[in-house]
């Protein structure tokens, strides 16, 4: 019982420390509406929806080519809710044809 309740007051004070609103639209829509402008950053080559590190909380995911600290504060943290991933992937080229 005791086991239960400390869960209840750690699950409440992580819910506390949370400022961060509840998405109200799907991660599509909100990427669709913000993907030109992720993608006028420098050195900015992609972004995409996908998952944090725990593969169920959904998150956009920002590709830049290089490491870039200025480029990399002009990404926002969060957008309407979601939050942002930066990842550094190197530059990105379509492949030639065969």
């Amino acid at each position: 019982m005791v086991l239960v309740l400390s869960s209840i007051v750690v699950c409440h004070q992580n819910m506390a420390q949370s400022t961060s609103p509840r998405p109200n639209r799907d991660i599509n829509v909100v990427l669709a509406a913000h993907d030109k402008e992720l993608l006028a950053i420098a050195d900015v080559v992609g972004v995409y929806a996908g998952t944090l590190q725990d593969s169920q909380t959904p998150c956009l995911r920002v590709m830049l080519a290089r490491k870039n600290p200025e480029s990399e504060r002009k990404i926002p943290r969060m957008i309407d809710g979601y939050p942002v991933v930066i990842q550094v992937t190197g530059t990105i080229r379509a492949l030639d044809r065969p």
